[in-house]
């Protein structure tokens, strides 16, 4: 029979592993000992003979802190202080100066150590190691009924979980999950070691260390009580274990062969497509989300595509929202870019090949349509097709595809006023002509003229904004297809490639020189407000401020010039090899090599221009919203927790009581969903509905800690950084999450990211227990982006991270 633990097991880091070890065996707590400070310093031959006693057949050992001030009540002090690994049993000089080195780090030296009764404990290395973590019994930045298991299955080593030296892997397990749930014997034996130290301590929430060996054993390093609880919102374990069956039966539902669409199973996925991710953000406010919606997943997509000559699509959607997250439906897309003429066998073997593929390599689930899905005629899909799905088609059907591709290809490569894009840009451009004549403010307006309005914009923005985008942002895919494919083929080398499109003029490039210009000298800001004051960080967020409403958009910022485009000119060599693809692809009658690069230039700048000008529309939305709000005592937070289609009904139906009480209700129900959304726990690709109760997360995938969200300059810092510079009020950018940097915590920092790091580590658990929002262990390039930028947006709760100014 198992022994009942109680809080009054919990001691010191030393105190409670001695008690566990002693009365429960079969948690395999490697070999131990402690000493206390005052033991060590009043005499340290005896401790060193204890330690040879404990320890007789050698190896090596850990020389861990145990200090009184570390795995409390109400703050678990991770990482504060030193813990030294593999030091030889033999070395008792090694020993010496590590429990010294221990001792040093504890505060207020080492009098001060002795008198608050810290100790040091020593424990033996776990050997042959095949991974190692952390798990916490529940989610620690909310409390929701998750094991999070934070695990390295690489170095071999125990602590770079902790350590914040490496990404690792999380996987989040649903409490109530089932063996059946389970692809991973190693996640299943993390989560039956917390279970078994549950079944001791109860309803104790807790932080757990362990090792796994290679040869399959459990072993338990620590276990401490999670210390940040009081920081956790009441009722959510309830919220989530009373909605994950629906979710689940939704998602099965969603995953089940549909009429009208190939494929018979279907996957969910955060990026492919629209990218929804990156766009409104992993757990968006229903006003983003359902704006997103309505001028883009909702129709616009499949429509774009079908004027380009892909398949005329069943009416579905491409998002779907999953408690709230956002999904691409990715059989519905691969659907979508089927050529139009394609017969149903052949689009269907190839939707079907398609998911496999995504299925056995989810890590192209933010490449689908250069990995996974022929989207368009370039110069080496024969080559990469047959390579991805061999004996997938018959020759004759193989040529059937290959065929309608080549077709729909050249007729969307027409540079005339007439072809796709021509008429894209011509919308594009009837758009910004329409813009010009609206005034930038809408707080003038009655309530429901300001209604009609938002109305109005939202079609307008449809039909010539979002609508011709969609066609200019699939020709950028094309244009990009036949460069790639080009350097593929040897016809242009890869940095003739990157030097073209550094030739191309965009929008991007005046962006930078008018803000350079405006933060130069102030009588240039009006114009530049003017021209892009409607630009916003979230295009889709109503809580995130334009431009034009930033007061300290060029305060202290220093822009560097950006560089001017050179002009490109290919080579003779260049222009034979590439008319020679050209021919060699059924290209060459709709374009030689020199219309190519013309076709390229203005595919690149077409598509960042249009999306520049369709986003005034979308702000005007937001503001127009923003003001009717202002009318019904109705702020900004309140309206990102409504939906543009709940807001806009009112036009067609009257609200037969208070409007202020039909939106506070209708706002406290798009909350409740809302923190839902964030609590619930979702992979970046589900695949099954079992996906909803073991939670792979991507490694590139930024660990936020609290729900706070915050806006405010940047600091990088290295490891050689002083702990005296100004951090107070900056989002501090470091690329471990290091214990070594406790120091700025004592800064009054706003916020934390991390290049490195996961969600146990060390420095996520302090940012918890100070309610500092972090970003931990973001991977490079968003790390790259974030620490380089002048101002960063900090969205926990919402679970974005944004540069906002260079």
């Amino acid at each position: 029979m198992k022994q009942t633990c109680t809080p009054a097991w919990f001691g010191s880091k030393a105190e409670t592993l001695t008690r566990l070890k002693e009365a429960c065996p079969e948690l395999n707590v490697p070999a131990l000992t402690y000493f206390s400070a005052a033991a060590w310093l009043d005499d340290p031959p005896p401790v060193l003979a204890d330690i040879a006693r404990t320890f007789p057949d050698g190896g090596n050992l850990a020389i861990r802190s145990s200090s009184r001030k570390e795995d409390g009540e109400t703050a678990s002090g991770a990482g504060a202080f030193d813990s030294v690994l593999n030091i030889p049993a033999s070395d008792a000089e090694a020993l010496s100066a590590t429990i010294q080195q221990v001792i040093a780090s504890y505060p207020g030296g080492f009098a001060e150590a002795a008198r608050r009764g810290d100790q040091v404990l020593i424990q033996r290395m776990v050997a042959d190691v095949s991974c190692s973590g952390v798990i916490m019994t529940r989610s620690l930045e909310d409390g929701s009924p998750y094991y999070t298991i934070n695990y390295d299955d690489e170095s071999g080593l125990t602590d770079t979980i902790t350590g914040g030296s490496g990404v690792g892997k999380t996987v989040y397990v649903y409490r109530g999950v089932k063996g059946e749930d389970f692809d991973s014997e190693r996640v299943k034996k993390m989560v039956t070691l917390a279970r078994s130290l549950e079944e001791r301590f109860g309803d104790i929430p807790l932080d757990i260390e362990f090792a796994l060996t290679r040869a399959g054993v459990m072993h338990l390093l620590q276990v401490r009580p999670i210390c940040c609880q009081n920081e956790w919102r009441t009722g959510v374990q309830k919220s989530v274990s009373s909605n994950i069956l629906f979710v689940e039966q939704f998602i099965s539902q969603c995953l089940a062969p549909k009429a009208g669409l190939f494929g018979e199973r279907n996957i969910l996925g955060v990026m492919p497509d629209w990218n929804p991710a990156e766009l409104i953000g992993i757990t968006p406010r229903p006003l983003a989300a359902s704006l997103f919606r309505e001028v883009v997943t909702r129709r616009v997509w499949s429509l774009a595509r079908e004027r380009m000559g892909y398949r005329t699509m069943p009416p579905e959607e491409l998002m779907i929202l999953v408690a709230g997250r956002p999904y691409i439906d990715v059989r519905a897309s691969f659907n979508s870019f089927l050529p139009g003429s394609v017969s149903r066998s052949v689009g269907s073997r190839i939707v079907e090949a398609c998911l496999e593929r995504l299925d056995n390599y989810p890590e192209l689930h933010d490449k689908v349509e250069f990995e996974l899905m022929p989207t368009a005629m370039d110069f080496s899909l024969h080559i990469a097709f047959e390579s991805r799905y061999p004996g997938l088609l018959k020759k004759d059907e193989q040529h059937e595809f290959m065929d309608a591709l080549r077709r729909l290809t050249a007729a969307n490569l027409d540079l005339s006023e007439k072809g796709s894009m021509g008429v894209a840009q011509s919308q594009i451009d009837e758009l910004r002509k329409r813009q010009s004549s609206r005034p930038q403010r809408f707080d003038s307006e009655e309530p429901g003229a300001l209604l009609v309005q938002v109305k109005s914009l939202a079609e307008e923005c449809c039909n010539l904004g979002s609508l011709p985008f969609s066609i200019l942002a699939r020709h950028g895919f094309i244009a990009e297809a036949l460069l790639r494919s080009a350097a593929t083929r040897e016809a242009l080398a890869a940095e003739r490639v990157a030097e073209f499109k550094r030739s191309v003029y965009t929008i991007s490039h005046g962006f930078s020189r008018d803000f350079r210009a405006a933060c130069q000298n102030a009588a240039s800001r009006d114009d530049f407000l003017r021209d892009y004051g409607h630009l916003r960080p979230g295009t889709y967020d109503i809580l995130s401020p334009r431009y034009t409403d930033r007061p300290e958009l060029f305060n202290g910022a220093r822009p560097a010039a950006s560089a001017t485009p050179q002009p490109f000119t290919p080579t003779g060599a260049e222009r034979l090899a590439l008319d020679a693809l050209l021919e060699e692809t059924g290209l060459a009658q709709a374009l030689n090599s020199s219309d190519l690069f013309e076709y390229a230039r203005r595919a690149i700048a077409a598509r960042e221009y249009g999306k520049f000008v369709f986003s005034r529309n979308i702000s005007d939305i937001l503001e127009a919203l923003a003001a009717w709000g202002a009318h019904y005592g109705l702020s900004r937070e309140d309206l990102s927790y409504l939906t543009l289609e709940g807001l806009l009904a009112q036009t067609v139906s009257p609200i037969l009581s208070d409007p202020l009480g039909h939106f506070t209700a209708l706002r406290e129900r798009g909350e409740e969903l809302s923190n839902l959304s964030r609590s619930l726990k979702l992979s970046y690709l589900i695949r099954s509905s079992r996906d909803v109760y073991v939670v792979p997360q991507h490694r590139s995938a930024p660990n936020f800690i609290t729900s706070k969200c915050i806006e405010a300059e940047v600091k990088g810092l290295s490891a050689r950084s002083s702990g005296s510079r100004d951090l107070c009020g900056k989002i501090v950018c470091i690329e471990s999450a290091d214990p070594g940097y406790d120091w700025i915590f004592a800064k009054s920092i706003a916020g934390l990211v991390t290049k490195f790091g996961g969600a146990n580590s060390h420095m996520a658990i302090r940012c918890a227990e100070y309610g500092i929002p972090a970003a931990i262990g973001c991977g490079e390039k968003l790390f790259e982006s974030v620490s380089t930028a002048a101002r960063v947006e900090l969205n926990a709760g919402g679970k974005t991270l944004r540069p906002l100014a260079r």
